[in-house]
């Protein structure tokens, strides 16, 4: 039986989605421990509810604090510019993302998991009825998620790809755009994916490709550091960031698939700029 108090259940956003959590230190259920924060049962580790979205991990390190401080500075809004070029290069921003959004079961009541959400552009395209569940390292992005999901479909978790705070075989179906090349540990966030996963589910994945830099005149002519001071400097991606995508370009994308869902798909979108990844996780 609960021990848990009527008034904190009746006031947590979350408490009717515990089934759905896990403590991603210790994998024991959460439940709530006051009117905002959820509490863990076993190492009693607590995770605030702040404006309806639950933090899991606020403040990351390593790749994932790169990506967190960069979409939380002044320089994402300059940067996007770009990304937005690139849409239109592939027949808008719609058409361009549903290159990987359409690899994604199409079936009512579908309960997907978007790892990586960002500001959730896309959602508003998805099926009324499904049930999303995003997680994202950066609190800006997470927060114009919010204001552009629809309640109660959509909900919304501040953590990381590498340690998913949801049990074993919880969703029909993952998500994953703009992110995969650069987590912490993309191979371990793969596996994450799966670990979630129902048997006969689809995992969907896509990013840029890692070396798209090579194209660049400046990695053509033997003088990367040309192209990393556009990059930084003209395109507005930064020192940090741009440091990353160089360390990154020759990330091994097929054989990550490979050696965790070996079978999974891999196509090329957006005129050879991007990948996406298909897989179906094992029914047995």
């Amino acid at each position: 039986m609960s021990t848990i108090p009527e008034e904190l259940t009746a006031t947590s956003p979350w408490d009717r989605d515990l089934d759905i959590l896990r403590c991603p230190r210790c994998a024991a259920g959460l439940a709530p421990d006051s009117a905002a924060s959820l509490g863990c049962g076993g190492c009693g580790a607590s995770y605030p509810i702040r404006d309806g979205i639950l933090i899991v991990k606020g403040q990351s390190d390593e790749n994932n604090r790169v990506a967190q401080e960069f979409y939380d500075s002044p320089l994402w809004p300059k940067f996007r510019f770009w990304e937005k070029f690139t849409w239109w290069c592939n027949g808008g921003e719609r058409r361009a993302r549903n290159q990987v959004l359409k690899h994604l079961p199409q079936r009512s009541g579908l309960s997907l998991l978007d790892v990586a959400v960002g500001d959730g552009v896309y959602l508003p395209w998805m099926p009324a009825d499904w049930d999303v569940t995003g997680i994202d390292v950066t609190w800006s992005q997470l927060a114009d998620c919010r204001r552009r999901a629809v309640a109660p479909r959509v909900r919304l978790i501040q953590g990381e790809a590498e340690a998913l705070p949801f049990p074993d075989a919880s969703f029909d179906a993952v998500l994953s755009i703009g992110a995969f090349n650069y987590f912490n540990d993309p191979e371990g966030s793969l596996r994450e994916m799966v670990r979630v996963s129902r048997p006969g589910a689809t995992i969907v994945v896509s990013d840029e490709m890692p070396n798209l830099t090579d194209r660049m005149l400046g990695h053509k002519i033997g003088l990367p550091g040309l192209d990393n001071w556009i990059i930084s400097r003209l395109m507005h991606l930064g020192d940090a960031f741009t440091e990353m995508v160089e360390r990154y370009r020759k990330l091994d994308i097929r054989g990550i698939a490979a050696s965790v869902l070996p079978g999974m798909e891999y196509h090329e979108v957006w005129r050879g700029v991007g990948y996406v990844l298909v897989g179906r996780v094992p029914e047995a």
